[in-house]
């Protein structure tokens, strides 16, 4: 047997998707893991499997409350792929058994269908995120940003699968990546294959480091508007960022009276400001005061899809985002248990 084999079943982490496996839980799994650390996921993957433990009972459900299991978890154009990806699946009468087939399913790229179809379905398919970047390009010395040597990775990765074994070599190849090959200080002496690592002595130049751009800094405000008990929750729009998910309404600027105006069709009467968020989107960071408002009118969700009173015990229980859970909590607002 193939070293990384050995090691594999000898230190793999007990996760709960491997001790079940199927294509749904291997596709719910890949999906909750991009992005986000395991420790975070393993709460929401009981959670989600609890609530939803088959295909079609996902299929079934509303999309609003898939993403009240998904509140928190962020990156929510996730849980809407796979939402639309189960009822694809349940229309079909099944999942797709080809790597083609997975790819066509709603926010299944070539990774999210290399590990179901070599998981779940026992497909000899190669998969390539992140930690299998790392280690590939350790063991090539290969110094370059992995984004221009994509084709040069996807190959050299199915070139390495054993017939019959494509299942246990993924998941050993990004184990060996999250626990072993980190990207900073390496623990090279525990690895499996360091015999045949050409980065062996510098494995920390291996890949080429990725120069990103600065994030631009963007003010906002956000109004946290109580009445008899209630809070005053807007839904977003069911495209765009953090789509469908409720937040205090506000916006993008400094003035709030503005902001609510435009935004909710409310007038501002009085404010004070009770806290100030910080959250860093993949392409921004937003700075949002938060301000206790006294407002007057009915409202109207010119800028949202929904306006909505909630009783203050039930807001944690609504699809929230992380950054609306950042802004309620700034105003002392009922959270989660």
């Amino acid at each position: 047997m193939h070293p990384l084999l050995t090691w594999y079943r000898a230190h793999a982490r007990d996760l709960p998707w491997r001790r079940e496996v199927s294509a749904y839980r291997t596709l719910v799994s890949e999906l909750m893991c991009q992005q986000t650390r395991i420790d975070t996921v393993l709460p929401y993957f009981a959670r989600f499997m609890e609530s939803f433990p088959t295909v079609e009972a996902l299929a079934g459900a509303p999309l609003e409350r898939v993403l009240e299991h998904w509140s928190g978890l962020g990156y929510y154009s996730r849980a809407r792929n796979l939402h639309a990806a189960a009822q694809h699946v349940v229309a079909a009468g099944g999942f797709p058994t080809t790597l083609a087939g997975l790819q066509a399913l709603p926010g299944v790229g070539p990774y999210t269908a290399g590990a179901v179809g070599s998981i779940a379905l026992g497909l000899d398919v190669p998969v390539v995120d992140g930690n299998v970047e790392r280690v590939l390009a350790r063991q090539l010395a290969l110094d370059l940003d992995p984004r221009r040597a994509s084709r040069r990775l996807w190959a050299e990765a199915a070139a390495r699968v054993p017939a019959g074994q494509a299942g246990d070599w993924n998941q050993a190849l990004m184990e060996l990546g999250a626990t072993v090959c980190t990207p900073q200080k390496p623990r090279c002496l525990l690895c499996p294959i360091r015999p045949t690592c050409a980065g062996v002595g510098e494995p920390e130049r291996y890949p080429a480091r990725v120069v990103k751009p600065p994030v631009p800094e963007l003010e906002a405000v956000a109004g946290l508007v109580r009445r008899e008990g209630a809070i005053l929750l807007a839904r977003r729009p069911p495209t765009g960022l953090l789509a469908g998910l409720w937040e205090p309404p506000g916006g993008e600027g400094s003035d709030l009276g503005a902001v609510l105006a435009a935004r909710v069709g409310l007038r501002l009467l009085h404010a004070h400001p009770v806290g100030r968020v910080t959250h860093v989107f993949s392409h921004r960071r937003l700075h949002t005061t938060v301000y206790e408002a006294e407002v007057e009118g009915e409202g109207r969700p010119v800028g949202y899809d929904e306006l909505r009173w909630v009783a203050a015990a039930a807001v944690p229980t609504m699809a929230l985002s992380t950054l609306a859970r950042k802004l309620l909590a700034a105003g002392g607002a009922p959270r989660a248990g």
